[in-house]
C-alpha cells in the first residue's frame, strides 16, 4: 500500500485552497471555527509537554503581516499534558 498525499485524496479541495489567497484562507477558517468546536494543542519541545488553549472568540484568526496568525485564549488545562513528542 502507498503513502496518498492530500492532492490526491482530495482534488478538487485541494485545488480550491491553492487558489485562494490569505484574506479568503482566514474567511474560510473563520467559518469552520465558528461552526465546530475548535480545540487548540501547542507543544513545547524539548519540555515534550502540551497545553490546549480555546481559540479567541473575539479574533480567532487574522493576517500578521503576510502570515496567518491563529489566536487563543486561556487554557483548558491547569497544568501542562506530558507529550511523547517526535
Amino acid at each position: 500500500m502507498t503513502k496518498q498525499t492530500f492532492e490526491e485524496d482530495s482534488p478538487q479541495l485541494w485545488e480550491l485552497v491553492n487558489s485562494l489567497n490569505n484574506q479568503e484562507i482566514i474567511d474560510l477558517l473563520r467559518i469552520i471555527f465558528a461552526n465546530r468546536p475548535t480545540e487548540v494543542f501547542i507543544g513545547m519541545y524539548p519540555k515534550n509537554i502540551l497545553r490546549t488553549f480555546e481559540l479567541s472568540e473575539e479574533n480567532p484568526v487574522c493576517l500578521n503581516g503576510t502570515l496567518i496568525q491563529i489566536n487563543t485564549e486561556e487554557a483548558f488545562t491547569e497544568k501542562a499534558i506530558e507529550w511523547e513528542g517526535f
